[in-house]
Order: structure tokens, then C-alpha cells, then sequence
């Protein structure tokens, strides 16, 4: 039987623990449990079009995420 946390005792938990539940709470859900709203089929119908229009105009997952760190940190660092 699982054991009921509260919030002081997640909060306790390290971010890679907290990472964790909550991977394991999204794995737990069915589709039907939590749909998505209809205007993400919206964004993504939108930047696929976008993507074919304009090929080559993507950034990998990690160049997009330093840049992101860039603009989120003063002095560029993280």
C-alpha cells in the first residue's frame, strides 16, 4: 500500500526525488485522466507548418536550452 506524503515531507525530498514522483504520478495517469486542451493540437499543428516552411530553421534541444540559460541568468551563467 502507498503511503501518503504531505508537504513538508516532499518538499524534503531532493529535486531528482521530487523529479521522480512526479514522473511516476504522470505515468499513473490514463489519457482519459488528464487531456489535453484542444488548443495544444493547435500549437503544434501551427509549429509543424512552420517547420516545414522553414527547414533549417530549428535549434537542437541543447543549443535552445543554453540559450535559454543565457537569457534567464545576468551574466550567463547557470
Amino acid at each position: 500500500m502507498a503511503t501518503a506524503l504531505t508537504q513538508k515531507q516532499v518538499a524534503k525530498l531532493s529535486v531528482e526525488d521530487r523529479l521522480r514522483l512526479l514522473e511516476l504520478v504522470w505515468d499513473s495517469l490514463d489519457a482519459e485522466d488528464a487531456p489535453a486542451p484542444d488548443w495544444h493540437e493547435d500549437v503544434i499543428d501551427q509549429r509543424l507548418k512552420r517547420m516545414k516552411e522553414q527547414p533549417g530553421q530549428s535549434v537542437p534541444w541543447p543549443e535552445a536550452r543554453k540559450q535559454l540559460r543565457k537569457r534567464r541568468k545576468p551574466n550567463g551563467k547557470r
